[in-house]
């Protein structure tokens, strides 16, 4: 039986991640909204949007970056499944281990090599002005949520004994 602080951790990271696919689905909302009236705007009046295509790019990439987290949480992320078919339980559970392990060394990278270039980017995009560090933060936010749900689909999975999803 996990312990009581372990499960208040696999509640909490569900939430999150519960929320960030709804908030992956109204940025993507958004996108086919905008996308209607950029093609509107060029093809029925004759007057393009101008930044239409520069916020689509940004959405799109905070979109995929805000689910990533959540793929990592339910192992629907891409793979090789050569490991499952060895019988062995101990082999199973040591390349589980290996795999988080270097999931959370690569965010860890990632992190830490990307929260100082967001501070020094002093970039704007070129159609919205939009300062660029914040299409640059969907990477780092990304990766954290990729190892914060990394860590809960490691401790949900059924080969250490784990049946039950956190509700």
């Amino acid at each position: 039986m996990a312990s009581s602080l372990t499960q208040s951790y696999l509640r909490w990271t569900a939430k999150l991640s519960n929320a960030t696919e709804y908030l992956a689905v109204a940025i993507f909302a958004g996108i086919v909204l905008v996308n209607f009236m950029a093609v509107g705007a060029r093809y029925v009046l004759a007057d393009p949007i101008g930044w239409s295509e520069e916020a689509l790019r940004y959405a799109i990439v905070w979109a995929v970056y805000l689910v990533a987290g959540a793929t990592f949480r339910h192992g629907e992320q891409m793979m090789i499944d050569l490991i499952v078919i060895i019988p062995s339980d101990m082999i199973k559970r040591i390349a589980a281990l290996l795999s988080l392990l270097t999931t959370l060394v690569l965010a860890a990278i990632v992190v830490a090599l990307g929260i100082p270039f967001l501070m020094d980017t002093g970039q704007v995009s070129p159609s919205m002005r939009l300062p660029m560090w914040i299409p640059y933060a969907s990477v780092v936010i990304g990766y954290l949520m990729i190892a914060v749900q990394a860590i809960a689909g490691y401790i949900e999975q059924p080969a250490l004994g784990n049946k039950e999803p956190a509700k």
